[in-house]
C-alpha cells in the first residue's frame, strides 16, 4: 500500500498540474466546453476504475433515492460547473490565478458549514477568509478605476467558491455513510452528465480539438481523476486539517510550471495577493 506521503505528493502534484494542463489545451486549440467535457470524462473513467478496482461499487444499487440525487447534484456542482467556469475564466487569466481560487475551496466550505450545518467558527477565523478574499482580489487587480479593476474572470471564478462550499456540506450531511470510492465516483459521473447537456454545442470541431490537444486533455482529466483518489486517501491517513495544509501548496507548483512553459510573471500586487491566500489558508486550516 501507498504510505501517506505518497498519497499526498500525488495529490498536490495532480492538484498543481491540473490548472496547467487545461490552460495548455485552451491554448492549443480546445474551446471551454469541450475541454471540460474531455477532461471529466477522462477524470470520471479513472476515479469508475478505482472504484470497482477496490470492489465498492456493489454499494451502489444499496444506496436511498436521496443520496442518489444529492451525490448527483454534488458532482453537478464540483465535478461540472466549477470546472467549466474555472475553464472558461482561463481562457483570460492564468493557471495560477485559477489555482489559486481553487486552493481557497477549503476556506468556502468552512464558512458553508458554518451557515448551512451550523458548524462553529472563531472570530480570529473570520480575519483569515477576509484575508483568502482580499488575497484573491489584489491577484486580479488589473488597470482601471472602481470595479472594472477586476475583470470578469475574477468573478466568474468567484462564483466557485459558494458552488463548491455548497456541494461539500451536502456531502457530508448526505453522504456520511458512503465510502470514499464511491463518493468520488459518484461525483465524477455526475459532473459528466451535466456537462453532457451541452453536447450538441461541443461536438463541432469536437475531432480537431482531440487531435491538437489530447496530450494535454489526457493529463488535464487524469490530474482531476488522481486528485480526487488520493485526497481520500489522505484524509484517511491524517487529520483534514494538516492535509488542507498541504493541498494549499499546490497553486506553487502550478506557478513554477506555468512561469516555466508559459513565462507567466507577476506583479507586486499580485505576488501580494498569492502571498497572502496562501499564509491565510495555511493558518485558517489549523483552526478550522
Amino acid at each position: 500500500m501507498l504510505s501517506f506521503y505518497s498519497w499526498t505528493l500525488a495529490a498536490v502534484i495532480a492538484l498543481g498540474l491540473s490548472p496547467l494542463a487545461m490552460k495548455m489545451a485552451l491554448s492549443a486549440g480546445g474551446s471551454s466546453l469541450q475541454v471540460a467535457l474531455i477532461t471529466a470524462l477522462v477524470a470520471a473513467s479513472l476515479v469508475c476504475g478505482w472504484m470497482m478496482a477496490r470492489n465498492k461499487a456493489q454499494r451502489l444499487p444499496r444506496m436511498r433515492w436521496r443520496q442518489q440525487m444529492a451525490l448527483l447534484l454534488v458532482g453537478a456542482l464540483s465535478s461540472g460547473l466549477v470546472p467549466l467556469f474555472g475553464i472558461l475564466a482561463m481562457t483570460e487569466t492564468s493557471a495560477s490565478n485559477r489555482a489559486l481560487f481553487q486552493s481557497a475551496y477549503p476556506a468556502a466550505t468552512a464558512l458553508a458549514a458554518r451557515f448551512l450545518l451550523g458548524e462553529r467558527l472563531g472570530p480570529f477565523s473570520y480575519v483569515l477568509i477576509a484575508g483568502v478574499c482580499t488575497g484573491l482580489v489584489l491577484m486580479n487587480v488589473e488597470s482601471g478605476a472602481g470595479l472594472s479593476m477586476l475583470g470578469w474572470p475574477f468573478w466568474l471564478l468567484l462564483a466557485t467558491l459558494p458552488m463548491i462550499g455548497l456541494a461539500d456540506v451536502l456531502a457530508k450531511k448526505s453522504l456520511v455513510d458512503q465510502p470514499p470510492e464511491v463518493v468520488a465516483a459518484g461525483r465524477a459521473v455526475g459532473g459528466v452528465l451535466i456537462l453532457a447537456l451541452a453536447l450538441p454545442w461541443a461536438l463541432p470541431g469536437f475531432a480537431a480539438t482531440w487531435l491538437a490537444a489530447w496530450p494535454w486533455l489526457m493529463l488535464g482529466g487524469s490530474c482531476m481523476g488522481i486528485f480526487a483518489v488520493a485526497l481520500y486517501q489522505v484524509f484517511d491517513r491524517t487529520e483534514a486539517s494538516l492535509a488542507a495544509s498541504l493541498m494549499a501548496l499546490a497553486p506553487v507548483l502550478t506557478l513554477a510550471a506555468e512561469a516555466a512553459l508559459l513565462g507567466v510573471n507577476l506583479n507586486a500586487w499580485q505576488w501580494t495577493g498569492f502571498t497572502l491566500v496562501l499564509i491565510a489558508l495555511l493558518w485558517l486550516s489549523r483552526r478550522v
